[in-house]
């Protein structure tokens, strides 16, 4: 079962083909409308399959906890010679099993949350005019500012690192560099861009978009699109821009 839920993720990226400019280009073109409604139609599979895994960890959660208690009866047992030390072995080897399912379901959570939040980011944007140079926007879920200054992936990150390390006392929470296998997936190009795992809203959030922009750095920042979730809010730096592009 390891990797069966990531892997489930990737496919339904896979099955729905997307297309759409650059996030900012200078084109003025509207993006085409089935761009929007691919993008809508990503997010849409991706929510219920997140409804399910929610269903899913309480029900896996309950079997961990039984399991343990289930380890613990037997130790006692152990302890008295009544049962030997295989059938308890086979208890923890359960408890194991148990701890897996729970682990690879929050991990697959995380992974559905970050794919939503890359979905929802690009159906939005698709349906947005492009921002001019220095341009910047603040919408419900979405910041966007088109920065005009150079940025490069490895010195950017480097002095964002710096940055962060001294403002926070920790170090800059990074969710993607460069290009990943969900960016693959989505057929978004990543290669220059650097995702941050800070909520917008929160005071590192805050306080990152400002040194971005006084650097002149573009950005993105996106909440999540599940209610009450954190996982997927995340700010988008560097350019180019994502581009969303046809998966075959």
């Amino acid at each position: 079962m390891s990797f069966v839920r990531t892997l489930l993720v990737f496919a339904i990226l896979s099955a729905i083909p997307m297309a759409a400019p650059a996030l900012w280009a200078a084109d003025t073109r509207p993006a085409p409308t089935s761009a929007r409604a691919r993008a809508a139609e990503v997010v849409t599979v991706l929510k219920e399959y997140r409804v399910t895994l929610d269903r899913l960890l309480p029900l896996e959660e309950l079997e961990l906890e039984r399991a343990i208690k289930r380890r613990e009866e037997r130790r006692h047992l152990l302890g008295s010679g009544i049962i030997s030390r295989k059938e308890f072995e086979e208890t923890e080897a359960a408890v194991e099993r148990a701890t897996e399912k729970v682990s690879e379901t929050r991990r697959a959570i995380l992974d559905v949350d970050r794919a939503l939040a890359e979905a929802t980011t690009a159906r939005a944007l698709a349906g947005l005019p492009p921002l001019g140079p220095g341009g910047f926007e603040q919408r419900a879920g979405l910041i966007r500012f088109n920065g005009t200054a150079a940025w490069s992936l490895k010195s950017g990150t480097a002095k964002l690192q710096e940055f962060f390390m001294t403002r926070f006392g920790h170090a800059l929470p990074i969710s993607s560099y460069g290009q990943t296998p969900l960016h693959d997936r989505m057929g978004l190009d990543h290669r220059d861009a650097l995702d941050v795992a800070v909520h917008p809203d929160s005071p590192e959030g805050r306080a990152l978009m400002d040194y971005l922009r006084a650097a002149g750095i573009p950005f993105i920042a996106a909440w999540t699109a599940v209610p009450g979730a954190t996982s997927g809010a995340h700010i988008h730096v560097g350019q180019p821009s994502p581009r969303i592009a046809i998966k075959r």
